[in-house]
């Protein structure tokens, strides 16, 4: 079974993005508009791997990964930040709030599968099925 992946992303284009090469590479897509959909899509759908906007109406991408990470259910499974936030510390900012990595807008779409599943146990990535 291949992983579940939520994306907490406001803006539709970005989240279609996203949704498209996930589900092309055979994931289950669960998708947010902004952060406080998001904390209850994670709740209620248990995904493997969360991939989170920064900057989003509602609750931002800070408060959502503090929020998860308060929980010890939630300290293991991979947070992403996917953000156009990309100046010096930017990065280290993410990681400090308890992100487990921070990619940045624009993604290449080229790399983006391998970036995720960087995440992801082998059992649950579409790459290792498709190299056996």
């Amino acid at each position: 079974m291949l992983a579940r992946i939520l994306i907490i992303e406001d803006d539709s284009f970005s989240r279609d993005l996203l949704s498209y090469l996930l589900a092309s590479a055979g994931y289950t897509v669960l998708e947010a508009p902004d952060g406080s959909v998001g904390l209850r899509l994670a709740l209620e759908g248990r995904p493997d791997l969360i991939l989170c906007d920064l900057q989003m109406p509602v609750v931002n991408g800070y408060e959502v990964v503090r929020a998860l990470r308060k929980q010890a259910d939630w300290r293991k499974v991979p947070l992403i930040a996917v953000t156009a936030f990309s100046m010096l510390g930017d990065r280290e900012k993410a990681l400090d709030a308890g992100f487990d990595e921070h990619i940045s807008k624009p993604i290449a779409p080229e790399t983006f599968i391998a970036q995720i599943e960087a995440f992801l146990p082998p059992s649950l990535r579409a790459l290792h099925r498709h190299r056996r």
